[in-house]
């Protein structure tokens, strides 16, 4: 009888036991297959922002740059300046950094290989170590920022978006009727109607302040970024002018260089391979590590909400583009210093006139730069995406407060 009773009793405890698990299995594929109340955020775009940035407008402002040089040029021989102040141009000097140092390496010494002059290993070794320095460069600077894109800047976006999508949240009244998620999942009001400026006491303090400097009105910090490096792409767009354009190229380098007084060596011209070398390891990926750090300086100094953060995110984008420098100082040589300090190359033009683009053209540069702060500002930006205006009107008298000591 007890093990009777014992068996009832485990079939019975089993039977419960089944039908336990069929309701909590029915109830999971009911909730998997109900639809969710919120509707799924939409996939990222194929060619996102770094695609257009390497894919458009690199090439792009390359193409722009190239253009007006070579209109320039054809303006100047059409139209000829009346003023008589002509200036013979000498060569004149690389820039003393890895880049300027891989290239009079390469110049010297394949020179110095094809007439034998000098130890032949001794030659492809500095040649070597030289042409891997500057790739050292390039792929650190490369690595560098894709871990500040991975680790930093994104974080920083992140953040940026929980502030002002908690500001927005608040401001038009904490309704969901009155806000709208974008593409980020984070809310913006639908009409300005529902804005009520009276909300901002029902943030946190630390919202307020947060609020109160996310997205600033702070342009300075932006263009003397942009300034920092447009004047690094003028430097390395001289580089492409005097050595692949103003260079003649010829069949060999035996009549590459003529030999001056002392170590000073004078560029007359390049083989097509020795150019094409040079745009493959030196121009073309420094140009576009230039123009997509510009890209990310921007989007991360967009995101940073604190003007002391700014001053200090500002000085370690200029760190990854003094690389070239900071190594150049520190491992090159001093022989090898001295070979690209005395290594002279071809001018843009060795005869210059006195004109408006001699004298002028230069200061454009400044509309180049504030042209793409506002661009960017305005229409490719996407820290923020629908971002309202709606922050500097109503946080002006906090701003001011907090400034002046007076905010509780």
């Amino acid at each position: 009888m007890k093990v009777a009773h014992g068996v009832v009793l485990f079939l019975s405890l089993l039977a419960q036991t089944g039908s336990e698990f069929l309701k909590k299995h029915e109830h999971s594929r009911a909730l998997a297959v109900e639809p969710s109340s919120k509707p799924p955020l939409p996939a990222k775009p194929t060619f996102g922002p770094e695609a257009y940035v390497l894919g458009v407008i690199a090439p792009g402002s390359f193409i722009m740059g190239l253009a007006a040089v070579v209109l320039l040029r054809y303006y100047e021989r059409r139209h000829p300046s009346n003023d008589l102040e002509v200036v013979d141009r000498e060569p004149e000097n690389l820039d003393e950094d890895v880049y300027g140092a891989g290239v009079a390496t390469l110049v010297r010494d394949s020179y110095s290989l094809i007439e034998g002059k000098g130890s032949l290993f001794l030659r492809i070794s500095r040649l070597s170590s030289s042409f891997l320095l500057m790739l050292f460069v390039v792929f650190l600077q490369i690595f560098i920022i894709l871990q500040m894109q991975k680790l930093v800047a994104s974080r920083a976006v992140t953040e940026i978006r929980q502030i002002y999508g908690r500001y927005e949240f608040v401001m038009y009244g904490a309704d969901m009727s009155h806000i709208y998620l974008t593409e980020n999942g984070f809310p913006r009001g639908v009409d300005p109607t529902y804005f009520d400026a009276a909300n901002f006491g029902r943030l946190t303090e630390s919202e307020q302040v947060l609020a109160a400097t996310a997205f600033a009105a702070n342009p300075a910090a932006r263009f003397i970024w942009t300034l920092t490096v447009v004047a690094d792409l003028r430097r390395c767009g001289d580089l492409f002018v005097r050595l692949i354009l103003a260079t003649p190229t010829i069949s060999s380098m035996r009549d590459a260089v003529v030999e001056g007084e002392g170590e000073c060596e004078v560029v007359v011209g390049l083989t097509g391979t020795l150019k094409a070398v040079l745009m493959a390891s030196c121009i073309v990926p420094r140009y576009l590590i230039n123009v997509y750090l510009l890209w990310l300086g921007c989007r991360w100094l967009a995101a940073t909400p604190s003007f002391g953060d700014l001053l200090l995110n500002a000085v370690a984008l200029e760190f990854i583009l003094l690389l070239k420098d900071t190594l150049y100082a520190g491992v090159v040589p001093d022989r090898n210093k001295r070979a690209t300090q005395n290594t002279l190359i071809q001018p843009w033009q060795k005869r210059e006139p006195a004109n408006y683009r001699v004298f002028l053209s230069s200061f454009l540069l400044i509309l180049v730069t504030c042209s793409w702060v506002l661009y960017y500002v305005y229409r490719f930006q996407a820290v923020l995406p629908d971002y309202k205006w709606d922050v500097a009107k109503v946080c002006a008298s906090y701003v001011k407060a907090i400034t002046s000591g007076k905010a509780r």
